[in-house]
């Protein structure tokens, strides 16, 4: 792993939780010698981000531009056969990877994989954001610089919400090629997106996806949020067989930005008050079939799985139910637990 890759890698640790990055692609398929798929898989189960990174050499980069961008093409051509081949492993074969955590997980071969490509290259300032496919059953691939990637996983925060963003500005540039400026106008004037260096994209997909609200929107609850999830693993005291903080991770993983916010809201409701082992909100997904309720508790106690299942599943099927329990240790401090219950194994 050279020094890019490594930073690749740190810089999603703390973006998408170490639980959910994987960074040590090799393996033997059935009868065959050893590969490396592609540089970084990002592994939601049910959808998976396949990353593969590209860098100049800094003593190789030159000033000619359009040298440079030439070997971007000829790169990014490598780097769509490779993740090719990584959707095609994933797909056909069984596939082990150990997380950044330690954990040994089987890839979902059924899941929705979402191909990047990711360059270092200082000195290009353009370049193409999509490698187009040269056959109707060819792959087209998002490409963006490593500057981008960062600045976009910044704005957007939330692992669900970022691989969404790939996908939809794919779709983008399908339908709308290569754009210097693009205006948008809103009730309250308009705003300008930039879609080459220093991409601000991002700003046309939240109001795609929001609304004009989420324009000038206090997104302070984003990083209170991160800060609960990035310190399960060190707070876990799992009391199953499965991997508690794993489950828990790749759940919290799939919020979108308003279930955040209703999260970190109620959070703080159940912080406020009365701590007498009382359900002090929900959140509610029926598409999803999941349920998260709040409680605010005395001294932390569980409501048995039994008991509160068919509460919360009166008026909807409930696969998956998160309790989250808040309760004081004094004054000043708190401490917030988690029980995570999954149909498909009652046992957590």
């Amino acid at each position: 792993m050279n020094n890019s890759e490594k930073l690749l890698s740190s810089f999603s640790e703390k973006i998408f939780y170490k639980e959910l990055v994987y960074s040590n692609l090799k393996f033997i398929p059935n009868g065959g010698t050893e590969v490396e798929l592609a540089d970084l898989i990002i592994n939601l189960e049910d959808i998976v981000l396949a990353i593969q990174l590209k860098e100049r050499n800094k003593s190789n980069q030159s000033n000619d531009s359009k040298k440079e961008e030439k070997w971007l093409l000829k790169r990014c051509k490598e780097a769509k056969k490779q993740v090719e081949d990584t959707i095609s492993y994933i797909n056909n074969e069984e596939v082990i990877f150990v997380n950044s955590r330690g954990k040994r997980t089987r890839i979902n071969s059924n899941a929705e994989i979402v191909p990047l490509i990711v360059f270092e290259n200082s000195n290009i300032l353009e370049y193409e954001h999509l490698i187009l496919n040269h056959s109707k059953e060819g792959l087209i691939v998002n490409c963006i610089s490593m500057g981008d990637f960062k600045l976009m996983c910044m704005e957007l925060m939330s692992p669900i919400e970022i691989i969404d963003y790939i996908k939809w500005r794919k779709k983008f540039y399908q339908q709308n090629n290569d754009i210097d400026v693009l205006i948008t106008d809103t009730e309250n004037g308009f705003f300008i997106s930039k879609p080459q260096m220093k991409e601000t994209l991002v700003q046309q997909y939240l109001y795609e996806q929001y609304g004009e609200k989420i324009l000038n929107e206090n997104t302070s609850y984003l990083g209170i949020f991160k800060g609960y999830v990035s310190v399960l693993f060190e707070h876990t005291v799992e009391s199953s067989s499965m991997d508690a903080c794993y489950e828990i991770v790749n759940f919290l993983a799939h919020l979108c930005r308003d279930e955040i916010k209703g999260f970190v809201e109620r959070v703080k409701k159940a912080i406020e008050g009365p701590h007498q082992n009382e359900i002090v909100g929900s959140l509610r997904n029926v598409k999803n079939e999941y349920v998260i309720v709040f409680i605010s508790s005395n001294q932390g106690e569980v409501i048995p799985t039994k008991k509160l299942l068919p509460f919360v599943s009166k008026n909807q099927k409930v696969r998956k139910l998160l309790q989250v329990i808040v309760y004081r240790i004094n004054k000043n401090e708190y401490k917030i637990d988690f029980h995570y219950y999954n149909e498909k194994d009652n046992t957590l």
